[in-house]
């Protein structure tokens, strides 16, 4: 098995988990064959576009976990976060940056 299809079928398993979904009912969702949602989450088989298309907006994946999969994949928490972010005003974002460096040093005892 090439190590990117397992890689990508890890992702699109965890992807489907987290959104507690079984093989049948991700295929029954995106009209495909059982068969094939167990193949790509096991590493042995690319989907077509079509089914990555309908993969990706079913289960919510950032694409660049599929492009890149071998990068770690942020908790759909921390996906959350940095959309706020990076929609919120230059002060907010800096306000922001400062609570996170006071509560990192506060969390290791680390003096100011």
């Amino acid at each position: 098995m090439h190590n990117d299809m397992k890689l990508m079928g890890s992702v699109i398993r965890k992807a489907r988990e987290g959104k507690s979904m079984t093989q049948a009912g991700l295929a029954e969702k995106i009209d495909a064959s059982i068969r094939t949602i167990i193949a790509i989450e096991n590493g042995k088989r690319n989907p077509t576009f079509d089914v990555l298309y309908r993969l990706v907006h079913t289960l919510d994946i950032p694409t660049d976990l599929i492009f890149r999969p071998g990068d770690t994949p942020n908790t759909p928490e921390q996906e959350q976060f940095i959309r706020e972010f990076l929609n919120a005003a230059e002060v907010e974002q800096q306000m922001a940056v400062t609570l996170s460096r006071d509560a990192w040093r506060v969390m290791r005892g680390v003096k100011a």
